[in-house]
């Protein structure tokens, strides 16, 4: 009645060190900003060491880098180092974590299950793009610049993220239809696209 906001605790709420906090800013910025490049993915592995990810002694130099990208960015199609991205993979960097922080236990079985729901879904779905606009504004990192970058190219990545879902439900309905409507569909759109090509 008095207008304050309570939080009811299910078990799904979980408080971040601010030292970790700034790191896993510093972590998801980075990851947005990648270009793949061995710095890049240096920069990376050093923050996912920091916020205290252990891997194995024996792990490829690649390992942190690669489980960064495998846990918050699922927009990403292939690690570094040749990890696979399936988590179940003799070969995923899963495999070299020895010990994760108990702090981001929650964002990764967070991120983990969006990450499945908008794989199903056919959505390509990236924390690290989600969450960098934030954690560069909680850092102070760009600010105006940012600020007005990030509200132009906001609705540009909504709309392609609706493309590319419904080109996903197209091919899946395309896919369920009898063979013969399916290759008079099929033909339409490659004519179609011939006659996109010929105006460019």
């Amino acid at each position: 009645d008095d207008g304050s906001v309570g939080l009811i605790d299910f078990g799904q709420v979980k408080q971040i060190s601010g030292r970790n906090r700034e790191t896993l800013g510093k972590v998801m910025i980075a990851l947005a900003e990648s270009e793949g490049r061995p710095e890049d993915y240096d920069k990376i592995g050093k923050l996912a060491l920091e916020l205290g990810v252990e891997i194995n002694p024996d792990a490829k130099k690649e390992a942190a880098p690669a489980i960064a990208l495998w846990l918050f960015d699922g927009s990403a199609t292939e690690l570094p180092g040749g990890y696979d991205m399936g988590e179940l993979s003799p070969n995923s960097p899963v495999q070299e974590l020895s010990s994760f922080p108990q702090d981001l236990v929650l964002v990764g079985r967070s991120t983990i299950l969006i990450k499945g729901l908008s794989s199903r879904l056919g959505i390509p779905w990236s924390l690290a793009n989600e969450w960098a606009p934030i954690a560069r504004s909680a850092l102070g990192i760009g600010r105006d610049s940012a600020s007005k970058k990030e509200s132009r190219v906001r609705f540009r990545d909504v709309w392609k993220t609706l493309k590319q879902w419904s080109k996903g439900r197209a091919t899946k309905a395309v896919q369920k239809m009898p063979s013969p409507i399916r290759t008079k569909v099929l033909s339409a759109i490659v004519k179609r696209q011939e006659k996109k090509e010929q105006h460019r």
